[in-house]
């Protein structure tokens, strides 16, 4: 057995000989991202062992190791949002949590269950993308024996957000009442242990079809006096997360025909009014996480999050204002926007210059693929706004 000093936590774990870096990693929660899902395409969970940087995922454990782990960058989770009509809000006793369980990122909200009123608000990257950017990767994972990793990683972020919450607003966890979840059909369905493999075949047959309650501590033990909402799912690929939507723009109230689009890894849209609503989703694919983009990143410290043109120059901002460090989605929708209105682009996606990249500092720039990752995903989601108007015989310009 070898002995993995992992730094800079200085935690000390153990391994097999052969076994591979990236699993000892993520037993211990420490795993770096894996857009990938772990296959050694994507390049993102570099680290350094022994003085040498490898990727961890393609790396065998053949000898003690000293694994440097990269720098922690605090992310940008937004968790400003839209609390509904607080008119309809039913008084009821004790405290209400809710949570949007994202792909990418899950946000947590404390509630006052008299009043409705937001107490306080916390945010942490969803730690199953140490298994994959994207939902298909995360249910592969899952249906090759990996269900239990994926219910338990998620548990445990839920579990730190809970405390966290309550403790911003000077509560126990014992006070809460109510728990509410939204999500996609993969996310709901991993975090209470339902297999995903009806989402991995035809006809995709969504689980949660209809509002479950559950014994809050059955699933999160802090919820001992809470009983768990799960939003349901109108489709495998549509989940509780766009019901959520729905009902919080209340769509499903408006007189005009109304669109609304959840632009993701998943992207889903809905498109109607009070009489009638369709939706469908759209495998964005991950580009606007950062993810699938050779200099990409999640909007984080030293993301590139604005390009603009100053006679013909390309022109950034970071976030956090310190040196670039990669760009992120708003960055990456800038930049190839910006290379468009200065012919580096044609109206193809093609790269003009003859090296076959777009500099946006001396050591980011764009390449051709990244364009084609972008095209994905913009084509992507306009392709079913197009397929639902064709659906409801209306055309773009009746929205």
């Amino acid at each position: 057995m070898y002995k993995i000093t992992v730094l800079p936590e200085k935690q000390v774990l153990f391994a097999q000989p052969g076994e591979r870096l990236m699993d000892i990693l993520r037993a211990a929660g420490l795993s770096p991202d894996a857009p990938c899902g772990g296959h050694g395409s994507c390049g993102k969970c570099r680290v350094t062992a022994n003085g040498q940087p490898v990727f961890a995922c393609q790396t065998a454990v053949t000898e003690d190791m000293t694994v440097i782990l990269p720098e922690a960058c605090s992310g940008t989770i937004l968790s400003a949002g839209i609390s509904g009509d607080s008119a309809r809000h039913t008084p009821q006793d004790g405290f209400l949590l809710a949570f949007d369980l994202g792909t990418t990122t899950v946000v947590g909200y404390l509630l006052d269950g008299k009043t409705g009123k937001e107490l306080s608000c916390a945010g942490a990257r969803n730690p199953q993308t140490a298994f994959g950017a994207d939902v298909i990767s995360r249910i592969q994972h899952a249906l090759k024996n990996g269900m239990t990793e994926l219910t338990d990683v998620i548990r445990r972020c839920i579990r730190e957000l809970t405390f966290t919450l309550c403790e911003k607003a000077g509560i126990t966890p014992a006070q809460i009442t109510a728990v509410s979840v939204v999500g996609n059909p993969a996310m709901e369905q991993l975090l209470l242990g339902i297999s995903p493999e009806n989402l991995a075949k035809i006809p995709f047959a969504p689980v949660l079809t209809q509002p479950q309650v559950f014994c809050g501590r059955d699933i999160i033990d802090l919820w001992e006096n809470a009983k768990l909402l799960i939003a349901p799912n109108i489709s495998g690929y549509v989940g509780g997360d766009t019901v959520a939507c729905m009902l919080s723009t209340a769509l499903h109230r408006q007189e005009q025909i109304t669109l609304l689009v959840d632009i993701g890894t998943n992207g889903e849209m809905v498109l109607g009014n009070r009489d009638r609503a369709v939706a469908c989703s759209a495998a964005a694919g991950p580009a606007l996480e950062g993810a699938n983009i050779q200099f990409g990143m999640r909007g984080q410290s030293g993301a590139i999050d604005h390009v603009w043109l100053e006679s013909g120059v390309f022109c950034c901002s970071t976030i956090g204002g310190g040196e670039a460090a990669g760009i992120c989605g708003s960055g990456l929708i800038d930049a190839v926007s910006a290379a468009l209105d200065a012919g580096y682009i044609n109206s193809r996606g093609k790269i003009l210059p003859p090296d076959g990249k777009i500099r946006l500092t001396e050591s980011i720039f764009l390449t051709q693929e990244d364009i084609r990752q972008l095209q994905l995903a913009k084509g992507a989601i306009a392709a079913g706004i197009r397929l639902l108007c064709r659906y409801l015989g209306i055309d773009i310009t009746d929205i």
